[in-house]
């Protein structure tokens, strides 16, 4: 199945498509100075084996990210959508925990772009799968660790500000 990504999404992976490039072109001129090093006994240079994984990390690692952007699905996201949870909304919601209920602000986003620190979960997230298609008033059971918390949207809105983060 195709992921879907927004346009700052494209714009991240095609960055981490340039920085994998660098590395593994940077990588690949270490690996043939230890190797010029060494001469044909490469046993006797452990950098060059070391070097050798390095290479096929690297590889693997940005064949992956470009098999998944050649097959990503680019979703537009010109306005966010207030009406109710989808890819790109930033939505309010209450954790109704049996002894402190917790209000959490978070933005819906694409393949790529998660990033916990920012409050940004990635669509595919069992939290984000459940919130979306939900409407402001609208509930939903989530599953943690210690049983079951009901969670609330509260809030759909245009921006952080308006989110007051």
């Amino acid at each position: 199945m195709a992921v879907k990504i927004t346009q700052t999404g494209e714009q991240l992976i095609l960055q981490q498509i340039t920085r994998l490039e660098q590395e593994l072109k940077q990588v690949r001129i270490d690996k043939n100075s230890a190797f010029n090093a060494c001469g044909d006994d490469k046993l006797a240079n452990p950098n060059f084996h070391k070097l050798e994984q390095d290479e096929r990390i690297v590889m693997d690692r940005l064949n992956d990210i470009q098999q998944t952007y050649k097959t990503a699905e680019l979703i537009e996201v010109n306005e966010r959508n207030t009406e109710e949870v989808s890819i790109g909304s930033i939505v309010k919601c209450l954790f109704e925990y049996p002894d402190d209920p917790e209000e959490e602000t978070y933005e819906i986003v694409g393949y790529g772009e998660s990033n916990i620190d920012e409050n940004k979960i990635y669509y595919d997230t069992p939290v984000a799968q459940k919130l979306i298609g939900l409407k402001v008033g609208e509930e939903t059971l989530l599953s943690i660790p210690s049983g079951k918390v009901k969670c609330r949207v509260i809030g759909l809105y245009r921006n952080w500000e308006e989110a007051g983060k």
